[in-house]
């Protein structure tokens, strides 16, 4: 195969979320691990303990309070210290768009 057709199969990159996953329907039972790796994507300095936690506390507080992106970032940020900011955001994000995929269909 060239180079030319072997492009031609390839597809840009997709969301994480894209495809098919091992969820059952809204309401079934969340997997951290699954979300930690996507959080990790972002954040390879963590380790997947810790990435499993902040995914967990992130998915609490979205489904205790109905929190999602700059909200869910204001809490994350509130159990972190302050120079963490950024990490709060992107664990939102990754929160918020695993209830997207998870809870919003």
């Amino acid at each position: 195969m060239t180079d030319d057709a072997r492009s031609e199969h390839l597809s840009d990159p997709v969301p994480y979320t894209t495809g098919e996953r091992v969820f059952g329907p809204p309401g079934g039972t969340f997997d951290p691990d699954w979300a930690a790796t996507a959080l990790r994507s972002h954040r390879p300095d963590l380790t997947h303990a810790d990435s499993v936690r902040l995914v967990e506390r992130a998915w609490e507080l979205l489904r205790e309070n109905g929190l999602r992106d700059a909200a869910l970032a204001d809490a994350v940020a509130a159990t972190l210290t302050p120079d963490d900011r950024r990490l709060a955001d992107t664990v939102a994000a990754v929160a918020t768009e695993t209830a997207r995929f998870y809870l919003d269909r």
